[in-house]
């Protein structure tokens, strides 16, 4: 939906204005330079300070953080506060730690830069946009999306677990208020869509609508 101007209304308000200038003989100094004001504002192309987005490139931690919520979303898939939440979580790392005078790129660039890459999809999963964005080259790309794969891995086990005895019961309550009592376990399926085909057996991705994808399953235990 376009945006409404602000300089129509004043433009607008200038004519009438002027029209009552025209009819009326009688018209205070106040009112003539209000008039001169309008004539200067419409003659401008912006009446309020205008920024331009230069081409950005992200060089250090610092140019995440100014990036607007927004935008930042668009790149990382996620909120600033959540972003953090990970950065912290893996920066300690020693996968990010080099045994040489060559210092690594900062751990949540790298981390910046795996998220842009996992969200890709079909046509848009461009290595050369990206190593323009993060100024780095295609091999470094690969190798910072491993490291922070193989980084948060390691927290596999911390923030995905079997429900414990207490969760598995308050969830069956809760199955049971939805008239399903003594539920075991409820699976719901999504369609993930593959960019390419798979290099073996292909043809079992391909779907009535041509396309690729993969089928996923979430699971969750209840007490029966």
């Amino acid at each position: 939906m376009p945006k409404a101007s602000a300089r129509i209304p004043l433009l607008h308000q200038l004519n009438t204005m002027k029209n009552i200038l025209v009819m009326e003989s009688n018209i205070d100094s106040d009112m003539e330079e209000d008039v001169s004001l309008l004539q200067h504002l419409s003659t401008q192309s912006y009446i309020r300070p205008h920024k331009t987005n230069p081409l950005a490139y992200i060089h250090t931690s610092r140019d995440l953080v100014q990036l607007s919520s927004h935008k930042f979303k668009q790149l990382c898939r996620t909120t600033h506060e959540f972003f953090q939440q990970i950065s912290t979580l893996i920066q300690d790392d020693p996968i990010f730690q080099n045994p040489s005078i060559f210092k690594q790129r900062d751990p949540a660039i790298q981390l910046a830069l795996a998220l842009e890459l996992l969200g890709f999809n079909g046509n848009g999963a461009s290595f050369g946009k990206l190593g323009m964005l993060f100024e780095v080259s295609h091999g470094a790309i690969v190798l910072y999306t491993q490291r922070i794969i193989k980084a948060l891995i390691k927290y596999e086990k911390e923030y995905i677990m079997w429900p414990n005895s207490q969760k598995q019961l308050e969830t069956s309550e809760v199955m049971k208020a939805k008239q399903f009592p003594g539920c075991v376990v409820s699976i719901d399926g999504s369609l993930i869509p593959l960019s390419q085909r798979p290099p073996r057996n292909g043809e079992a991705y391909f779907d009535f609508k041509k396309r690729y994808l993969c089928h996923s399953y979430y699971i969750e235990p209840f007490l029966s």
